[in-house]
């Protein structure tokens, strides 16, 4: 095996090596991702609720008086 033959197949293992990291970092990411979606639902829903609320004590409110 020549030297070139011998770098060109090191930098392929390489590359290979880095394109799986990447790949497992993308995994990771898309994970975190999914989680921070679910919290911001989580929270829309609590905002939604507030609002609904006090919706309602404003009406009732103004029912009042």
């Amino acid at each position: 095996m020549s030297k070139e033959e011998f770098e060109q197949r090191w930098a392929r293992k390489s590359l290979r090596e880095m394109m799986s990291a990447v790949e497992e970092r993308v995994g990771k990411l898309k994970g975190s991702m999914e989680d921070v979606n679910e919290a911001l639902d989580g929270v829309e829903d609590r905002i939604d609720n507030w609002k609904k609320q006090s919706r309602k004590g404003v009406s009732s409110a103004t029912l009042s008086y």
